[in-house]
């Protein structure tokens, strides 16, 4: 090989090495469009649950309630953009609905039970009853019957970070109380609008086992 040929090997070869800025340029370009799908998306998976007020394919779980057979209803659905770069960018996708009994759910608990189930069904601002049965000697709840009549609330948020080319995702009372947090690298975030309609509506949990 000649020494002309050696050259024009190597610029070849740099030329098939991309520029990091373009790199990371495309990465948010894609980021971003799988941001505004999963917007797009659940809204329209939003709009359909406010209407048609669909039975859910899981149950609910509440400890001492056991599994509840639910029903979804009022989503609503947010999102919230950023410049990037000089980008106009989808920065947050939020979605909240409410998840309520087919039937009421009801339990009866006595002592410390009592309250600890108080605060978590106000923790998931539930719609409720609660109906002191006995009282020891001081006054304070021995035994109480609860009824769980709808209204949990839950709250999934999807929030791109951009800078490490990463995606938080919070989950809030979600097939059980309490908040979950994850971070998938935006690498791996495709496609993904349809896998959390379906998760949200109890169809499968491709969605939990891809936190994981």
């Amino acid at each position: 090989m000649s020494a002309l040929e050696a050259l024009r090997k190597q610029a070849e070869q740099r030329a098939k090495v991309e520029d990091p800025q373009v790199v990371r340029a495309k990465a948010i370009e894609a980021l971003n469009k799988e941001m505004r799908d999963v917007s797009q998306y659940l809204a329209q998976i939003g709009g359909e649950i406010s209407s048609v007020k669909p039975q859910a394919g899981m149950p609910y779980e509440v400890l001492f309630f056991g599994k509840i057979p639910v029903m979804l209803s009022n989503a609503w659905v947010d999102s919230r953009p950023r410049k990037v770069d000089g980008l106009d960018c989808c920065e947050c996708v939020s979605m909240r609905y409410q998840v309520n009994p087919e039937s009421p759910a009801k339990a009866t608990l006595l002592a410390g039970d009592i309250a600890q189930t108080e605060q978590t069904l106000k923790m998931l601002g539930a719609e409720y009853q609660m109906t002191v049965e006995q009282k020891n000697d001081f006054g304070q709840a021995r035994k109480a019957s609860f009824t769980i009549k709808g209204k949990i609330l839950n709250e999934i948020e999807i929030l791109a970070d951009y800078t490490n080319l990463a995606v938080n995702v919070e989950l809030i009372n979600l097939w059980k109380p309490g908040k979950r947090r994850h971070r998938i690298p935006a690498a791996s975030f495709k496609d993904i609008g349809d896998e959390v309609a379906r998760y949200i509506l109890g169809v499968d949990k491709d969605f939990e086992a891809r936190l994981k």
